[in-house]
């Protein structure tokens, strides 16, 4: 059989998926593992606005080149010398080519233009019609700019990343000397149009980014300018990124999951610690066996132990009154009950007595009799008085709500009162303007008579004050007495039902701890409220009624 907890719970019994807060909070993080896809997609896009980026460059390039060249005729007239049919791509400086005949000199111009331009990382290549190479600039085989040194985090994952990300070739196989193929973006460069194209070279292992442009003389194409270069530079910027915005990512999400896991841990501590605290507060036939520490921390967890705390205490107070009820009921029936089984042994005896001649059994039969009734009505008044507050919750279900005067109610009622308690001073203030509310009279009515009486018994000076007043949303009614200060137990809990501060009846009568419960009844029927305080200088009880304004 499963342990149980408090109320006979099943401990641990789920009331849907049994999933704890831990394992839930987590579930909750896998969110979070989006993190990585949208770095990924953000650094493909990335890559592909470095790509777009590079193929304007070259374009740039190559235009420019061209434009150094329009209108240069002389340049694609002379006979250029060649090594196994093509230029030599070595040829690179002025100094060399002044060795060539003065008629050759055209390729030397070329090569002191496209001179300066060694230093890129583009390859520059002149063709003519015949797609033959005219001058050269610059190598393909350039190792790319790796950019600030990487951390020891990321040395120590780049083999990971390296193993996920293609990475730059370091050795580009170079094509010089190669006769040129007359590729798409050189066909338009001669047909006038310029282009860019990509192309892989050394069995696909590097991509290469080409773009042409037509040299123009005249009206008519005479050659083209085409600028190549790999995208290794693209491809390290784009895994540069790539490590360093990821080593963020994991970095974020670890120490995120390790802070989440530990706050779960604690948080199911203390959830888990307020339930043992609870069923350990209360045994296995309901009763409370102490109260509930509630917590001082000021989050959900805490107003939920403090609630709790308060949920025990009252049914705490509850329970101890009910088990003390069997013994106020006891009392205050118990004397009843003897008086009327004294009374009736002695009517038998007396009538025993009468039936044998006894002159005195008459006059003391009729003693009895009037004993045994006087017990019989103080059995129905406290039937009376138990059964007043039910009749009253299920009454005011059906009472109706009018618009009255309630200054007009009180000082009718003043004026009862004055003459209930003829050797009393009783004092009445406030009533003299109209105060509308909205209820019932009689039952204001009522509730003045319960907080009236209890004044007039506890007051031990006169005069008893009731007064009224009003501000801009409630109309406010006071019943003030001297004597004894309120019990601080009794803070707060006077107006519940069968509460009482009484250690014993003073005018013989049952009291049940009834009377101000009514009072609460009346009141929040009317949607008010009401609290008792002891006075400022502790001589005294002042009880205030709150209600609305209609």
């Amino acid at each position: 059989m499963a342990p149980r907890g408090a109320f006979g719970v099943p401990r641990g019994f789920p009331p849907g998926f049994p999933l704890s807060i831990r394992a839930q909070l987590l579930l909750v993080l896998t969110v979070f593992a989006a993190i990585p896809f949208l770095a990924y997609a953000y650094i493909r896009e990335l890559e592909s606005v470095l790509r777009d980026a590079q193929e304007r460059a070259l374009a740039g390039t190559a235009q420019a080149v061209a434009t150094a060249l329009h209108d240069r005729p002389r340049l694609f007239s002379a006979p250029v010398p060649r090594l196994n049919g093509q230029l030599p791509r070595d040829l690179v400086d002025a100094a060399a080519a002044s060795a060539l005949a003065p008629a050759d000199n055209s390729p030397a111009e070329l090569q002191q233009i496209l001179g300066g331009l060694t230093r890129t990382s583009a390859r520059i290549e002149v063709v003519d019609r015949d797609l033959k190479v005219l001058a050269s600039a610059g190598t393909l085989d350039r190792p790319p700019d790796t950019g600030t040194p990487p951390t020891a985090i990321e040395r120590l994952l780049h083999p990971l990343y390296a193993a996920i990300l293609r990475q730059p070739v370091t050795d580009v196989p170079d094509d010089a000397g190669s006769p040129l193929a007359p590729r798409r973006e050189i066909t338009a460069a001669l047909n006038g149009i310029g282009a860019t194209e990509r192309r892989t070279i050394g069995d696909g292992a590097v991509t290469v980014v080409s773009a042409a442009y037509p040299i123009w003389v005249g009206d008519n194409v005479r050659g083209a300018v085409i600028a190549e270069e790999t995208t290794n530079t693209v491809l390290a910027a784009r895994n540069r990124a790539f490590e360093r915005l990821f080593t963020w990512v994991l970095a974020v999400l670890l120490v995120g999951s390790l802070a989440v896991t530990l706050y779960a841990t604690w948080l199911a501590s203390r959830i888990r610690r307020l339930r043992d605290d609870v069923e350990s507060a209360i045994d296995a036939q309901g009763r409370v066996r102490h109260a509930l520490a509630g917590s001082s921390a000021g989050d959900e967890i805490g107003d939920l132990s403090r609630g709790l705390a308060a949920v025990l205490a009252r049914l705490a107070d509850y329970a101890s009154y009910q088990e003390q009820m069997a013994g106020r009921l006891s009392h205050e029936l118990r004397t009843p009950i003897a008086v009327v089984r004294s009374s009736l042994d002695n009517l038998r005896q007396t009538y025993a007595a009468a039936a044998a001649g006894s002159a005195a059994g008459a006059n003391d039969a009729t003693v009895y009799v009037e004993r045994a009734q006087a017990g019989l009505d103080r059995l129905s008044h406290i039937l009376t008085r138990m059964s007043e507050a039910a009749r009253l919750e299920h009454a005011l279900a059906d009472t109706e709500r009018v618009r009255y005067d309630a200054a007009a109610v009180i000082a009718a009622c003043v004026e009862g009162y004055r003459s209930a308690y003829p050797d009393r001073t009783l004092e009445c203030h406030g009533t003299a303007s109209s105060l509308y509310v909205a209820g019932a009279p009689e039952l204001l009515a009522q509730m003045l008579d319960k907080l009236v009486a209890n004044a007039m018994e506890f007051a031990t000076a006169d005069p008893v004050v009731v007064r009224v007043a009003a501000d801009a949303d409630d109309v406010v009614i006071t019943v003030d007495n001297t004597g004894p200060p309120l019990p601080a137990a009794m803070q707060g809990r006077l107006f519940d039902s069968m509460v009482s501060v009484r250690s014993s009846a003073t005018d013989g009568a049952p009291h049940l701890g009834l009377g101000l419960y009514v009072v609460r009844l009346i009141v929040a029927f009317h949607g008010g409220s009401v609290e008792a305080r002891t006075r400022a200088a502790g001589d005294g009880v002042v009880v205030t009624v709150t209600l609305p304004r209609a």
